[in-house]
């Protein structure tokens, strides 16, 4: 190999390391990355923020907490957003979750903090809200080998999804209020 395949072999690898991603996967290293940076040209910090809090206000999400024009943290839930198969019947439960958001000039950084499906808890035949783990996959979805049960084929995207799709609703939540703004002359 000669010298410039190897630094442009080299430039590829270091872009595919350090590139920004703006979805998450979710396997049996559980939910990744750990948080997602997504830039809003030519937002203040203030304006992010002040945007955020009153889309984090509506449907069925609620703020749990809030630092003024640094971070919020919101909770959300969705219906039948995790899906499994026991003994050759489809079931999906709701999910829980929180989410913080810090701003920063032109940017915010978006970050899960915790999971939780409702459903059954051990064998006990009560229904409540347990956690699921965020840092690793349960051992429940994956056999010994790591492949991914056939009960649990769906799961690993559904999570997934349930975050990039709800990081997507936000920065569309933030475009549509600033849109607006613009619109009325403000």
């Amino acid at each position: 190999m000669n010298a410039p395949k190897i630094l442009c072999t080299l430039l590829l690898i270091t872009n595919t390391l350090f590139a920004q991603t703006e979805t998450y996967t979710y396997d049996t290293k559980g939910l990744h990355p750990e948080y997602l940076v997504v830039p809003m040209e030519a937002m203040t910090q203030t304006a992010l923020y002040k945007k955020a809090l009153s889309w984090a206000k509506t449907d069925t999400r609620t703020v749990v907490s809030e630092e003024a024009n640094e971070k919020i943290v919101f909770q959300g839930e969705k219906e039948n957003a995790m899906c499994f198969t026991v003994m050759g019947k489809k079931s999906c439960n709701a999910l829980r979750y929180q989410v913080e958001v810090a701003f920063k000039e032109g940017k915010y950084k978006f970050e899960v903090i915790s999971l939780e499906q409702y459903g059954p808890i051990n064998d006990t035949g009560k229904k409540g809200w347990f956690p699921v783990a965020l840092d690793k996959a349960p051992d429940a979805f994956y056999t010994r080998g790591g492949d991914l049960k056939k009960e649990y084929v769906e799961t690993p995207n559904n999570i997934a999804s349930l975050f990039n799709e709800l990081n997507a609703a936000f920065k569309k939540g933030l475009l549509k209020v600033n849109e607006k703004a613009t619109e009325e002359g403000w």
